[in-house]
């Protein structure tokens, strides 16, 4: 799993940032392609993806990408453990990775592309993110669940955070849903969704041009930088 590195210093504003990450985007994008390329044969499975599922970005942390929330999470998951396999590995010898065309070889097994062939299609509102106001009990608590049940994540948004918190954990917990406290007649509260509870959900603008990686999730420091952001 090779990550995508912003190679900007931690000061740098969110403009110069989102125009980096464009480029290293298309780059990578590329690179995949050329990596696919070397090793793949008649009988290899079509290529899956070229998009990367690890952001690094100096000063703020890790960001991981899936078609959704589930899988964004387990990328991460992989990774962090990759490091620690790799420091446990440099703590007692060096730690050796195994060639590019085994990597290939282990990416696009036939098996595994068997496996991927028999899973369910995706729900109706699947990579789709839902945010449901009133959603702690009533109509808005029944939208919530069908728009869940359906495949989207879902923004529980109540003015008792505590209830609507309950409803996420009841449709699946943060794979599936996230609480916040909202009143739609405060300005500053409809903003909710932009705040640091709904990131887990919410993919950067600069990245919802990837075609199947729409999903986030995040183990980052918090700290100020310049400029402003944006979310879809």
């Amino acid at each position: 799993m090779k990550p995508l590195v912003l190679d900007l210093p931690s000061d740098a504003s969110i403009e110069e940032c989102t125009a980096r990450l464009r480029e290293l985007h298309e780059s990578y994008r590329k690179d995949y392609q050329a990596y696919y390329d070397r090793y793949a044969t008649a009988e290899s499975p079509a290529i899956r993806g070229a998009d990367p599922l690890i952001v690094l970005v100096p000063g703020v942390g890790m960001f991981s990408f899936g078609k959704d929330k589930q899988t964004a999470r387990v990328a991460s998951e992989f990774y962090l453990n990759a490091i620690n396999v790799m420091r446990g590995a440099e703590g007692i010898s060096t730690y050796a990775p195994i060639s590019e065309a085994e990597k290939f070889r282990i990416e696009y097994w036939a098996l595994e592309e068997a496996k991927l062939a028999r899973m369910p299609k995706p729900k109706s509102h699947a990579t789709r993110i839902a945010l449901v106001t009133g959603a702690a009990s009533g109509i808005g608590k029944a939208i919530a669940t069908r728009l869940a049940s359906e495949g989207a994540c879902v923004v529980i948004a109540d003015l008792n955070f505590e209830a609507a918190q309950q409803v996420a954990d009841e449709l699946g917990g943060p794979d599936v849903a996230v609480g916040v406290a909202a009143d739609v007649t405060d300005p500053e509260q409809v903003a909710a969704p932009s705040t640091p509870q709904c990131w887990p959900l919410v993919a950067w603008t600069w990245w919802s041009t990837m075609p199947d990686c729409r999903f986030l999730s995040l183990c980052w420091r918090p700290r100020r930088r310049t400029g402003t952001s944006s979310t879809t």
